[in-house]
C-alpha cells in the first residue's frame, strides 16, 4: 500500500478533481464518497498541528524556496522568504456527487480566503489579452485570494496494466477567483507607483487566473499529476482505497489536534 506521503497526492486530486469501462460495481464504490469526505475534514483537523511527517499547514510556512514557472501565457523566476499562507484549513466542500450511484466523482471546492504574507525576489511576465506585462519585482508581500474555487470531476476506470486495480480518467476542472487583494510593496518603485499597481492586480488578476487556467490544469493534472497517481492506483482495488482512506481519517481524528 502506498505511504501517506503518496495518499495526500491523491488528496490533493480529491479536493481539486466517465468513463468506457466504469467501475462502479466493484466492491467499496458506494463508500467512496463518504470516505474520501471523511478524510478530508480530518485532514482538515491536523493541519494546524502536522502528523507523521506531513508538515504544520495552518499556517504554512517557507523560510525560502526558489521556483521557475514557464509557458506561453507567462514566465515568472525567482525567490519567495519568510512566506507564511493562512487560510489553507478553511476549505469547504460545497458539494460531492455520489460516486457508487453516478460513477462520476464530481466536487466543489471553495477556499474563502488564502492569505500570503512575506518577500519576494521576481522576474518574468504575464500575458494579460495578448499583452505580455513585464514583472520585476522585489517586494515585501500583502495578498489574499477571495473565494478561490475549485469545480470539477473524475471517473475511475481498470488500470491498464493490473485489470484488479484502478485508474483516474475524464478529469476536468475549473477554477474561479471571485477577488484579489494586494496591498505589496515593491522597493523598487515609489509610494504610488506601488498603489497603482496593487489596483491593477486586483482587478486584473482573477481575469488572468481564467486565461491561463486551461494551461495550468493540462500541465499539473494531466502532464503530471493524474499519472503519478494513476501508478500508484495500478495495484490498489476500490475496496482497498476506500479502507486507507478511513483508516487514515481514524489516524488523524485520533491525533486529537487541539493547536
Amino acid at each position: 500500500m502506498a505511504s501517506i506521503s503518496q495518499v495526500l497526492l491523491l488528496a490533493i486530486v480529491g479536493l481539486s478533481v466517465t468513463s468506457a469501462t466504469p467501475v462502479v460495481q466493484q466492491p467499496g464504490s458506494a463508500q467512496f464518497t463518504s470516505s474520501m469526505t471523511r478524510f478530508l475534514e480530518a485532514f482538515r483537523s491536523i493541519m494546524p498541528c502536522g502528523f507523521n511527517g506531513i508538515p504544520v499547514l495552518a499556517p504554512l510556512e517557507t523560510p525560502f524556496y526558489e521556483f521557475e514557472y514557464i509557458s506561453d501565457d507567462y514566465t515568472v523566476v525567482g525567490n519567495v522568504s519568510n512566506m507564511r499562507i493562512e487560510g489553507l484549513d478553511g476549505f469547504q466542500v460545497l458539494s460531492a456527487s455520489d460516486y457508487g450511484k453516478t460513477g462520476e466523482a464530481a466536487y466543489d471546492l471553495l477556499f474563502p480566503k488564502i492569505q500570503f504574507l512575506g518577500s519576494s525576489d521576481v522576474e518574468g511576465f504575464i500575458n494579460i489579452g495578448g499583452i505580455k506585462v513585464p514583472i520585476r519585482q522585489k517586494a515585501v508581500i500583502n495578498e489574499a485570494l477571495i473565494d478561490l474555487r475549485f469545480v470539477g470531476s473524475y471517473s475511475f476506470a481498470n488500470s491498464q496494466t493490473n485489470s484488479s486495480g484502478l485508474r483516474i480518467i475524464d478529469f476536468q476542472q475549473s477554477v474561479y477567483l471571485a477577488g484579489v487583494r494586494m496591498d505589496n510593496r515593491n522597493t523598487l518603485w515609489n509610494i504610488s507607483t506601488n498603489n497603482f499597481w496593487n489596483r491593477v492586480m486586483n482587478t486584473y488578476a482573477p481575469l488572468a487566473l481564467q486565461e491561463m487556467q486551461p494551461g495550468l490544469t493540462n500541465f499539473l493534472y494531466q502532464n503530471y499529476m493524474i499519472p503519478k497517481i494513476n501508478d500508484l492506483l495500478a495495484n490498489v482495488s476500490m475496496a482497498e482505497l476506500v479502507d486507507y482512506y478511513q483508516t487514515l481519517a481514524q489516524a488523524f481524528e485520533n491525533a486529537n489536534c487541539k493547536a
